[in-house]
């Protein structure tokens, strides 16, 4: 939705004023697509907190988000979203809302006391994980360029395969599918990041449980039971 919402701005340049009634629809549709891929997000960091800690599948008890955990969330990362599109012009300020967007949904499950400034104060804790966020966002960056190339040639794949078969509109899809085609390109963009999305929220859930483990003293008590687990 974010992608076609761009997609039409970007079509109607400096005439998009007079298309408000479109534009709004399409911009309410998103916000609600945006609000549901952040409880799916959460339920999926919680299920990784949650299977790292046990060992086994959470099941249904993944579901069973803490309402202020998840209200903490949508807060912290519609900033975050916010940050990314107002830096969208600079490699630094997507770099920054995709650290922020992680961390955010690295501490979900830590915010279990209502407030504005708790959870981006929480966020500043981690500081001193600079090192390692800054690494954490390097490799991430490499996979999504991995994850280009891939979708991409996915779609060319699809695209000869679909040219053998008799009575199809071939030459309507290769320019639809063609690096010309403005909104192809962003969906190729929007596919490469959910492919890494998992990986990126299970990679920061880790971080932060690791970095938390550290600072109480908890890391011994984990390493002892993972140790007798095995």
């Amino acid at each position: 939705m974010q992608v076609v919402f761009a997609d039409r701005l970007i079509e109607l340049g400096s005439t998009a004023s007079q298309y408000g009634d479109v534009l709004r629809t399409t911009a309410d549709f998103t916000c609600l697509a945006f609000l549901l891929s952040l409880w799916g997000r959460a339920v999926y960091a919680r299920a990784c907190r949650m299977t790292s800690e046990s060992g086994s599948a959470p099941g249904r008890e993944a579901l069973r988000i803490p309402l202020t955990a998840l209200v903490s969330y949508v807060f912290v990362a519609t900033i975050a979203e916010s940050v990314t599109y107002l830096l969208l012009v600079t490699v630094i300020g997507v770099a920054l809302g995709a650290i922020f967007s992680g961390l955010a949904i690295g501490t979900m499950e830590l915010n279990d006391e209502a407030g504005v400034l708790r959870p981006l104060r929480r966020l500043a804790r981690y500081n001193k994980e600079t090192k390692v966020i800054v690494a954490l966002a390097l490799v991430f960056f490499c996979a999504f360029i991995v994850a280009l190339l891939n979708v991409a040639t996915l779609f060319a794949a699809g695209l000869e395969l679909a040219s053998t078969i008799g009575g199809w509109d071939a030459p309507r899809w290769h320019i639809l599918l063609s690096p010309n085609n403005r909104r192809y390109v962003l969906m190729v963009i929007a596919g490469a990041l959910l492919v890494i999305e998992p990986f990126w929220i299970a990679a920061n859930v880790l971080l932060v449980r690791k970095a938390g483990a550290a600072e109480s003293g908890d890391d011994l008590r984990v390493w002892f039971e993972e140790l007798q687990r095995s």
